[in-house]
């Protein structure tokens, strides 16, 4: 009798792959078109491409700057940030839904058993003689279920569930992006402070030896007691500055140190002053390439691609499921004749359901899912604009750094000379302390803007390289989810591997 089973079953099998053949061609639904946006011919305030300018994008675009210690850290952020380990494992579970749909193309095989104790009732319809009653139960079977997806409803449901995963792929790569422009905004700012405690203390310095001088010519009798006070007066004003420029170092160590997922205190190291991060080089990408650099336009994208499929998983409940179904169950009473021929039922055979009436609840699941494509279209669009406009203000901070940073280096230049200048004719009695006051008070400040604008180029550079998408083939991304294969049961969860080092697709 198994055979007799397992013959049948073969038979439908055979009769289920024509359609199965015919139905590889229909696939209900939309299919996915990729739309087109408008795209700008030029960037409108990008500097001008000449000599060194402009460079290609390195495989890792913070090492232009040239600052190991600076790369070191990103390193540490790519290994241990929680952030990124958060979107990695959400990355999984969408790796894991799309294994879940492939299942949905292969028979689901169950198999069941029981064994207890089974009375019967005796005056259901009148009296019943049982030779046993109560009577010890053995029971054992198989169940089988396949789907044909005559529709393409499953085929979407996979295609939908293939977009997600892919939009999560491009998650990973804008958190990672985002993770390293943070570092390297961070490592910045801990520099530019840094550079400003030591601008501060060079002053403070200078200030110094003016009241010496101040206070030596007092005690000449050359000048009044106000030169002592007044020089007292600056001194303080600069001292004061210091503290507060070091409790901003704590606090950008510790953002570093969450960053790095890490303990307050881990990453003291950085805290030995370094020179300002600077480089000249300007990535050279034209605008027709942001829209495959960009992971939050690629994401955009893939999700678009998933709600239009979910359109046609939604339309698949418009039309009838069929599916072979077949059962094969042992059950007896008497243990010894488990196997016995009298003790064997089976059933096999087509099935279909089909919602003919649900008060419109399948046509408004189809119009939900037609609007969620729409408002896909339009984030996607948005995406794409704002990505432009990203890219557009990072050249223009760009350019206003700079002429900032150029400005002001020689407006410290002439203040350094300046003081000099007025620190000798003080000397001499050929000014009064005033005037030392006012240049030295004006280095000062002119100073500190002067660290604040080089950090602020090299923010402004870590801005374009962020809008621009990073570097294209530095991307680690995950692998896509292997291809499901026949088998008794889901895939496991471990079925998608740890995420490689790999480029990532255009």
């Amino acid at each position: 009798m198994p055979n007799r089973v397992l013959t049948l079953l073969s038979r439908w099998m055979a009769g289920a792959a024509l359609p199965l053949v015919l139905a590889g061609c229909v696939a209900i639904g939309p299919d996915y078109e990729k739309p087109d946006v408008p795209v700008p011919d030029s960037w409108r305030n990008a500097p001008e491409a000449s000599g060194d300018e402009a460079a290609a994008v390195p495989a890792e675009w913070w090492k232009v700057f040239g600052d190991p210690a600076l790369d070191a850290f990103v390193a540490r952020v790519h290994a241990d940030n929680l952030d990124l380990a958060a979107s990695l494992a959400t990355m999984d579970a969408y790796a894991a839904a799309l294994n879940m749909e492939r299942a949905g193309l292969f028979p689901a095989v169950q198999a069941t058993g029981q064994t207890g104790e089974d009375r019967q009732s005796e005056v259901v319809h009148g009296e019943m003689q049982y030779e046993e009653n109560p009577a010890w139960l053995y029971n054992a079977g198989l169940s089988l279920s396949w789907e044909l997806d005559l529709w393409g409803r499953v085929r979407r449901g996979i295609e939908s569930a293939r977009g997600e995963l892919e939009a999560s792929e491009e998650d990973v790569r804008d958190t990672r992006l985002s993770l390293e422009a943070a570092a390297v905004s961070e490592y910045v700012t801990l520099r530019t402070l840094q550079r400003q405690i030591a601008y501060a203390e060079r002053n403070l310095a200078l200030q110094e030896e003016s009241m010496k001088i101040a206070r030596g010519r007092f005690d000449a009798g050359l000048v009044s007691e106000l030169d002592v006070h007044q020089a007292e007066m600056s001194l303080a004003s600069t001292r004061a500055r210091i503290p507060s420029l070091e409790a901003q170092v704590v606090a950008s160590l510790n953002r570093l140190c969450v960053l790095a997922a890490v303990l307050p205190g881990e990453l003291d190291g950085l805290a030995a002053p370094a020179p300002v991060p600077f480089a000249a080089d300007l990535p050279e990408v034209v605008p027709a390439d942001l829209l495959r650099r960009r992971p939050d336009v690629r994401a955009a994208e893939r999700r678009l691609a998933a709600k239009t499929a979910a359109i046609g998983v939604a339309k698949g409940d418009l039309y009838p499921k069929f599916a072979i179904n077949g059962q094969f169950q042992l059950s007896t009473t008497y243990s010894a004749k488990f196997f016995d021929t009298g003790a064997q039922s089976y059933f096999i055979g087509p099935a279909f359901t089909w919602d003919i009436f649900t008060a419109g609840r399948v046509r408004n699941a189809v119009r939900a899912k037609e609007a969620a494509a729409r408002a896909a279209l339009a984030l996607y669009r948005k995406t794409v604009l704002s990505a432009y406009s990203e890219c557009e203000s990072a050249f223009a901070s760009w350019r206003g750094a700079v002429r900032t940073l150029d400005a002001l280096r020689e407006t410290v230049e002439a203040a350094s000379k300046s003081v000099e200048l007025a620190e000798n004719l003080y000397r001499n009695g050929l000014t009064d302390f005033q005037n030392l006051l006012d240049m030295q008070q004006q280095l000062t400040g002119y100073e500190d803007s002067y660290a604040q604008a080089q950090g602020a180029v090299a923010s402004s550079l870590v801005g374009i390289h962020k809008a621009l998408g990073g570097s294209v083939g530095a991307e680690t991304a995950a692998a896509p989810a292997p291809e499901a294969e026949p088998a008794a049961e889901d895939v496991p969860a471990d079925a998608v591997p740890p995420v490689p080092d790999a480029p990532a697709a255009d």
